[in-house]
């Protein structure tokens, strides 16, 4: 398990270290990391003006030291579609302002390089999910351990499938994109995707009473959409007996009343207002229905688009979860024990069928809302890995039986595992494609990164420095820029350890009242736009973006989506 588990590690860090920016999906978790960590956590107030202009001493450990009479907390200026919970970014936060803590400013002064802390937070996040896939991929082996020990027949395959089915899995998981990409992301999905994880671990070790609670929590603090989750998985333990009603409802009771007990306080403080987030995420999707003001797929689409694309080649190991089609084509071959054939087991396999009902429930019920996006079913993936897994090891058990059951391995065996692998090797060529083309998807955060390079190769006195005065559009707020870029840009190391700035940016946002007039643009010394002429500013630097894959021409290809522009005559 140890070489697939430290693979599984070697993607997500790559897709981390290739892709260090981040989207509009992810800037609510993101910037809640920059606020808790430079400002803490304090009551939210109304009058606050832009976070980057009202930074008194950028090199700070927290804001709080400027004296300010408010924390400048970029949600309550940009408070986005519909309220979100800090409470996993309140974790993250202070996780790594302990390790700030930890280490001596003379080795290491954390908060003075804002890029390092980004990534060192959503290496934390990589961190806490790839630690519940290890535990996922135990947990699957300890299941069908104990189902071997409870069988009487064929005790070594059944220990071969124990001890193969984790690391395929962690294997399948490492090879696909999506996982390893979206690991340390801070979306609201990759919350849930962590504690689901770990609801399935405990699933399959029988701690029905923790999946439960698992879910619950999933539900009512980060994802509300896990309520059918949690519906699904909660109807097949009824069924099978796992969980009698009483059980259930004391479960669920006593982990909603403690989910609010930290989430409502929390959320209440910084947003303001008394909020529970989540009942506010499903009232906007689901009464007033406005989900799908963000488009509407057909019916089928994460079955004919979505799942296809989480999957890629893999897809075609998970059948071999349900039926015994490698034994049975291998049964074929052997004519000498007639009476083991008649004793055969059944063609079908049922071992996974009360684990992946309840998931494959969970899509098709997900499948009746108009607005579909693959992040909406992650939750759903690992357990579709899970059976590719299983079915990954039946290929391996019959192409390479155990010694003691005197089996000769046939060539068809031997074809069918290498087409296994195959299947995984193509997915992981495929993803690797896939990371290509994403890391051409952050044209905004690259801007600014070029911008701080030109500065400091063009500015040379500290009042100029301080004079620059940036301002983002939409376009490239959305594909890259964050506080901690912000922070970053605005702020130069001087050779006596002191700084120079920061300097203002102001961002706009999809807000009316977040949007810049044309009269206010010529107020800015430099400007990161989608437009490629301004008048009164000459262009400097352009970023490439919009990435798209060429298959005839086998090649990615990109336009020129951020431009860079500086004030005429500014730098004179």
């Amino acid at each position: 398990m140890k070489p697939a588990a430290l693979l599984l590690l070697s993607t997500s860090l790559l897709a981390l270290l290739a892709c260090p920016h981040s989207k509009v999906e992810e800037s609510f978790n993101l910037q809640a990391t920059h606020d808790l960590f430079y400002h803490g956590v304090g009551p939210a107030l109304k009058s606050v003006h832009d976070s980057t202009e009202n930074t008194c001493s950028a090199g700070a450990d927290n804001d709080r030291s400027c004296g300010a009479d408010y924390l400048p907390y970029d949600h309550i200026k940009f408070p986005g579609v519909v309220p979100r919970t800090f409470f996993g970014a309140l974790i993250l936060a202070y996780l790594a302002k302990l390790i700030a803590f930890i280490i001596p400013d003379q080795i290491l002064n954390l908060a003075s390089r804002p890029m390092l802390v980004q990534f060192l937070i959503r290496l934390e996040l990589l961190l806490l999910n790839w630690m519940a896939c290890i535990r996922l991929a135990r947990a699957v082996d300890c299941y069908f351990h104990e189902l071997s020990k409870s069988s009487q027949k064929q005790k070594k395959n059944a220990s071969t499938i124990q001890s193969t089915t984790g690391s395929y899995f962690l294997l399948i998981t490492a090879a696909q994109f999506h996982i390893p990409f979206y690991s340390s992301r801070l979306l609201p999905n990759t919350f849930a995707l962590l504690l689901v994880i770990n609801a399935y671990a405990d699933w399959f070790r029988g701690c029905y009473r923790r999946t439960a609670m698992y879910l619950v929590f999933t539900a009512g603090i980060f994802r509300c959409d896990m309520l059918l989750l949690l519906f699904t998985v909660g109807l097949c333990m009824l069924i099978q007996r796992r969980l009698m009603i009483i059980q259930a409802l004391g479960v669920g009771i006593a982990t909603g009343i403690a989910g609010l007990i930290l989430t409502v306080p929390l959320d209440s403080l910084l947003w303001g207002r008394l909020i529970w987030p989540e009942f506010e995420v499903w009232w906007f999707n689901t009464v007033d229905n406005r989900s799908s003001e963000w488009g509407e797929m057909v019916w089928h689409w994460y079955f004919s688009r979505a799942l296809p694309k989480g999957l890629m080649a893999t897809t075609f190991l998970i059948p071999l979860a349900f039926v015994r089609l490698p034994e049975f084509l291998d049964k074929l071959r052997l004519t000498k024990n007639s009476a083991d054939n008649k004793q055969q087991q059944s063609f079908f396999d049922w071992s996974l069928c009360s684990f992946f009902a309840p998931v494959f429930a969970f899509v098709v019920f997900y499948s009746f809302l108009p607005h579909k996006e693959i992040r909406f079913i992650f939750p759903a993936i690992p357990m579709f890995n899970v059976c590719a897994a299983y079915g990954m090891s039946r290929l391996h058990r019959v192409a390479f039986p155990c010694a003691v059951s005197h089996n000769k391995t046939s060539l068809v065996s031997r074809v069918m595992f290498i087409c296994g692998l195959a299947t995984i090797v193509l997915t992981l060529v495929a993803s690797s494609i896939f990371l290509s083309l994403s890391r051409k998807n952050y044209p905004g955060g690259q801007a600014l990164l070029l911008l701080r390079s030109h500065l400091i190769d063009t500015v040379s006195n500290r009042t100029k420095w301080n004079e620059v005065r940036v301002h983002v559009d939409v376009a490239a707020a959305m594909t890259g820029v964050s506080l901690f870029g912000q922070r970053h840009a605005s702020i130069r190391q001087l050779d006596n350890n002191g700084y120079d700035g920061p300097f203002a940016i102001d961002k706009s946002g999809y807000e009316e009242k977040n949007k810049a007039g044309e009269a206010q643009m010529h107020s800015f010394t430099h400007l990161l736009t989608e437009r490629a002429q301004v008048d009164g500013y000459h262009l400097i630097d352009t970023v490439k973006g919009n990435p798209r894959l060429n298959i005839k021409g086998f090649q990615i290809e990109i336009d020129d989506a951020i431009f860079i522009h500086e004030r005429d005559n500014w730098s004179q």
